[in-house]
């Protein structure tokens, strides 16, 4: 993928997570928030969490195509499900446009990964922070 291909793609993943938070907003008529970290956007609604990962290349992580998300999506859930079953719920495809997602709807623009959302205070940043990591929080 060349620059301008990439920056293209990076425009339209930006209008797609603005164009769910709108969409989300709507639904529910309560607030969502909108994280963001290096390699995803997290979208919290309600008791839900849904992480889009973004599409870049650093090298030792790899998420520039649609089918390496829906892929890494995929193995998110797998694995962590093992440790954290009531969280990791599933991969939904998010379909319809990039101005007007639809949750569900094929053929896919994205993926993501859908959670139970659970309180801050229980991220390991805060717990570290705190003092309250313990070896068990790592395992």
């Amino acid at each position: 993928m060349n620059f301008e291909q990439q920056q293209d793609l990076e425009q339209k993943q930006q209008r797609l997570v603005q164009a769910l938070l709108e969409y989300m907003r709507n639904r529910t008529g309560k607030g969502v928030q909108l994280l963001e970290t290096h390699i995803s956007w997290v979208l919290l609604e309600g008791h839900y969490a849904y992480k889009i990962k973004k599409a870049i290349d650093l090298g030792f992580l790899n998420f520039s195509s649609l089918q390496a998300r829906q892929h890494y999506c995929e193995e998110e859930i797998r694995l962590n499900r093992r440790l954290a079953p009531a969280i990791y719920l599933n991969v939904i495809a998010v379909g319809g446009s990039y101005e007007f997602p639809q949750p569900g709807a094929q053929p896919a623009l994205e993926y993501a990964v859908m959670m139970r959302r659970f309180s801050v205070l229980n991220q390991l940043d805060v717990l570290a922070e705190e003092d309250r990591l313990l070896p068990g929080n790592m395992a």
